[in-house]
């Protein structure tokens, strides 16, 4: 016999932390089901299936496929999901004599623009939290509603943190362009695989990205003048 449920869809007799645990489970589901298939392919009825629920469990908790999609997008970008190690960066980027030295940690060889890029790209190499950005990303670049709230995530929790501490002139667009940079190599690299960059190894990828991503930065924009010209 079904389960009584409350208005809303919810279990009468389910205590508060399990129906967080099916919270989770149908987000999920709903990662899975969105990086196979997309926003337009995926269902509430195939989420609810696949997650091992009601749909009116899912209509519960989030209230529409829409709700969901966009909890999958904001719950991702969050920075401390999509890069934990941000408020140090943030630090160095804003400490100029730390951004000054290269190898200021003794771990990631490079500056600052070259740590945050191998964070961000760490994030996409492990397994378990790839499929998460793949639906965030592709749908961005498919679904206007999906591409308005990477804008408006994006901009709140990364560009806008870092542009507040880039201590040169033009922060705003050093921030735009260094994400610019950071979308660009994960479209290549992870969404729509390119050889050679696909197979690359991360080391090699830093190695090549990160000194555009130090001169983004805090370098001269536009690069060195060439020799004999004002300002070189």
């Amino acid at each position: 016999m079904a389960r009584p449920h409350e208005p809303g869809g919810r279990p009468a007799d389910e205590p508060p932390e399990a129906g967080q645990d099916r919270r989770e489970l149908i987000r999920l589901a709903a990662v899975e089901l969105f990086a196979r298939h997309g926003y337009r392919g995926t269902t509430v009825r195939a989420i609810a299936e696949r997650a091992g629920v009601d749909p009116a469990l899912v209509m519960y908790h989030f209230g529409s496929k829409e709700n969901v999609f966009s909890t999958v997008i904001r719950e991702t970008m969050r920075a401390e999901e999509l890069l934990p190690e941000l408020p140090h960066l943030l630090d160095e980027v804003a400490d100029t004599d730390s951004a000054d030295d290269p190898a200021a940690d003794g771990k990631c060889p490079g500056g600052p623009g070259s740590r945050l890029l191998r964070g961000f790209l760490t994030r996409w190499e492990d397994a378990a939290t790839r499929p998460s950005l793949l639906v965030v990303f592709r749908s961005a670049m498919e679904h206007p509603e999906a591409s308005q709230l990477f804008r408006e995530v994006a901009g709140g929790e990364l560009l806008l943190p870092l542009a507040r501490r880039i201590p040169a002139p033009d922060p705003e667009l050093r921030a735009v362009l260094v994400a610019s940079l950071l979308v660009g190599l994960v479209t290549g690299r992870y969404v729509v695989p390119i050889e050679p960059l696909a197979g690359m190894e991360l080391d090699t990828v830093v190695g090549l990205y990160g000194p555009y991503a130090d001169d983004m930065l805090l370098g001269r924009l536009g690069g060195s003048p060439p020799p004999g010209l004002p300002g070189a």
